[in-house]
């Protein structure tokens, strides 16, 4: 039987794909090359969250989302990594009609401080409802205490459950909120672990593209 050889590496081949051996038929198929060297996702530097693009959450998942248009790839049928330190090393298996190519690459974790958008807002004092709080002295800070449990508990799904002001009053005191829906929950907390009477008042703070912008007062009374 006459020998078989590669056309382009000149090695000795018994099954050709396209009129070349296997190894240089797979080489002509690579993902690695079209991932970039470097994944940058951002960080605000005040309240700690992970962000790329749109999108929040930890490193991890970030980067899961990061290699999501990867996987939309015909030939790939699955991609793993780990981290470490500043580093991403990838793994990818693909295949290639009935043959098999796994390729690695390695990419650059960077990681860029910024002061996200909330946490811009909560600086320059913004908010969208005021909680104010009257009560006997002797259970304001423990009522304090639950409305900033209740902030860091709604902050995972409302970027803007946050206190951008805190003021003592007579018999009280009143909290400042970015998130109008979360003051509205955090009210209706108090009102049911207290037996607090409700009272809400809206003033028109301002207009965004033609829309009457609402502020709402949310006064809460304990005896």
């Amino acid at each position: 039987m006459r020998e078989k050889f590669c056309p382009k590496c000149g090695k000795k081949t018994e099954k050709f794909y396209e009129g070349l051996c296997e190894d240089c038929y797979l080489s002509k198929f690579s993902l690695s090359k079209k991932l970039p060297d470097k994944i940058i996702i951002k960080q605000c530097k005040f309240c700690g969250k992970f962000f790329l693009g749109n999108h929040s959450g930890s490193i991890e998942d970030l980067i899961e989302i990061f290699l999501q248009d990867f996987l939309k790839e015909g030939e790939l049928t699955s991609i793993s990594y780990r981290i470490a330190e500043n580093k991403v090393f990838l793994t990818l298996n693909l295949k290639i009609n009935d043959l098999k190519k796994t390729e690695e690459k390695e990419v650059d974790l960077i990681i860029k401080k910024i002061i996200c958008q909330a946490c811009a807002m909560k600086e320059s004092g913004y908010f969208q409802a005021i909680i104010q709080v009257r009560a006997p002295e002797n259970l304001l800070s423990e009522i304090k205490k639950e409305i900033d449990d209740q902030i860091n508990y709604l902050n995972q799904y409302d970027n803007l459950a946050f206190i951008s002001n805190f003021q003592e009053v007579k018999n009280g005191f009143d909290v400042f909120i970015g998130s109008k829906a979360s003051a509205q929950q955090i009210a209706r907390t108090l009102k049911l672990k207290y037996k607090a009477k409700i009272k809400i008042t809206r003033k028109i703070a301002g207009k965004l593209k033609g829309k009457k912008i609402y502020r709402d007062t949310i006064l809460i009374s304990i005896s």
